[in-house]
């Protein structure tokens, strides 16, 4: 249902002065199922025109880092060479999207645009369509990161799990788009090129998150994770909370960069639910619901990323009538930084961000936990764990980052019994860790990592 994943500026007629098909790429940074490359080849091919595919670099971008532009640029390299092969153009420019687009613009017949979740590149996007219009260009934007579009999933900010789940069901269906990319007719002999290392010497990002050896960049690499989950720790998933096991998918930083479509990871999946019922169900749970929730939460929730409006009128009411709550301890950011904290299962988690750009997802509840604890007020909480969170997640700022971090302030979550400093929020604890896992066995292999290369 390809059509119902497209947002227009209605032109239909192509730009006659035109001399290419423009597909602007920034989000979904591959080529499996990138349904905006597919129509934009498809129209290259009717127009008898070549493909131009261009990437933008913004060197300052918010809150990104070394870790990140290197895991983005290795993706970037490896679609260099596809592209190249495929017959397309494929730019790769650094500067600010309003430096580098314009003069592209210019020359597209028709211009295609893949999608966008955070406020931020939504308005840059939106006004790259509006521009395209003024230049009686049609402009077709394709969302192709959520297996159902947030836009036709629901037209509110959803509630739960609970109210969003049936909706989703519904209509998953219809979105299992399975697309072989056509071949493109006018192919071009590209002679752009970029050089990682040369684009790294450029940036000026903080070193805070260094470059992790435990995840490459790259649709190969992508699919190579996702063949190794499904081959090896899939019939294992029910086990997976357990931190000291390897049996989540890890796909996460794929997913957050376009590198891996979630069409074909549902696809992939749907093959084990005869095999494994119970695992693969529970597996496509977090896939489409949980995860196209906390899409559904940035899309219409003003104030996702806002400490005083990203969570329930009740959590805010316990926080306040606990604010004055003692605290027995309070850490400060470099404690954090540090991993010199009294709580060894918390400081084994900061390195397992620290060093490798993820954190199993117990332990982030655990840690954000901690940290609402530890903190001096709810406000600094908050700020320490969205920069935590924004500077070494490789899949950090994105819509499930956010809703996971709104989630230990109540979002998406129920009141439990009141108590000192959370009050109705909930609470997680080391005796709980220790109780439900093997959890000094998960300590011992963080403290066994090698630590990044500044």
């Amino acid at each position: 249902m390809l059509n119902k994943r497209v947002q227009s500026n209605k032109l239909t007629d192509p730009n006659t002065q035109g001399r290419c098909v423009l597909y602007w790429m920034q989000h979904t940074q591959r080529i499996d199922q990138n349904y905006a490359l597919y129509h934009a080849i498809k129209k290259a091919n009717t127009l008898a025109l070549p493909l131009k595919v261009l990437f933008v670099i913004v060197p300052d971008y918010k809150d990104a880092t070394t870790r990140h532009y290197q895991f983005m640029l290795e993706g970037l390299k490896e679609l260099q060479a596809t592209f190249k092969h495929m017959g397309a153009d494929f730019c790769v420019e650094t500067g600010s999207f309003d430096e580098v687009l314009a003069s592209y613009l210019k020359a597209a017949s028709v211009f295609y645009l893949d999608d966008a979740y955070m406020p931020f590149m939504r308005q840059t996007k939106k006004h790259w369509i509006h521009e395209a219009t003024s230049l009686k260009i049609p402009a077709h934007q394709l969302f192709s990161d959520t297996v159902v579009p947030v836009f036709q999933v629901s037209q509110k900010t959803e509630y739960s799990a609970r109210t969003i789940r049936p909706k989703l069901l519904k209509q998953v269906d219809d979105y299992l788009d399975e697309v072989e990319m056509p071949k493109l007719k006018k192919r071009v002999n590209s002679s752009n090129a970029f050089s990682l290392e040369e684009v790294m010497n450029t940036l000026d990002v903080k070193v805070l998150s260094p470059v992790t050896e435990y995840f490459k960049g790259g649709e190969t690499a992508a699919f190579d994770a996702l063949n190794q989950f499904f081959d090896t720790r899939l019939k294992h998933y029910p086990k997976g909370n357990d931190p000291s096991t390897a049996y989540t998918s890890q796909l996460s930083p794929y997913l957050h960069f376009g590198m891996l479509s979630p069409v074909r990871v549902y696809l992939e999946a749907q093959h084990y639910l005869d095999q494994y019922p119970e695992a693969t169900e529970g597996f496509l749970e977090q896939l489409l619901v949980r995860r196209e929730l906390a899409f559904n939460f940035v899309w219409y929730h003003d104030g996702f990323d806002q400490f005083n409006q990203m969570t329930y009128g009740w959590a805010y009411d316990t926080m306040d009538a606990h604010r004055e709550d003692a605290r027995a301890t309070i850490y400060t950011l470099d404690d954090y930084l540090k991993a010199s904290t009294h709580d060894a299962y918390f400081n084994a988690a900061m390195k397992e961000m620290m060093f490798t750009g993820y954190m199993h997802n117990t332990m982030r509840m655990y840690w954000g936990k901690k940290i609402i604890e530890w903190s001096k007020n709810y406000e600094s909480a908050y700020e320490t764990i969205l920069y935590l969170n924004n500077h070494f997640f490789l899949d950090g700022r994105d819509p499930v980052s956010y809703a996971s971090v709104a989630w230990l302030f109540g979002q998406h979550d129920r009141a439990w019994a009141s108590r000192e400093i959370f009050g109705k929020m909930r609470y997680m604890n080391a005796n709980g860790l220790k109780r439900k896992y093997a959890i000094e066995d998960y300590v011992k292999q963080m403290n066994a990592l090698k630590k990044p290369l500044k």
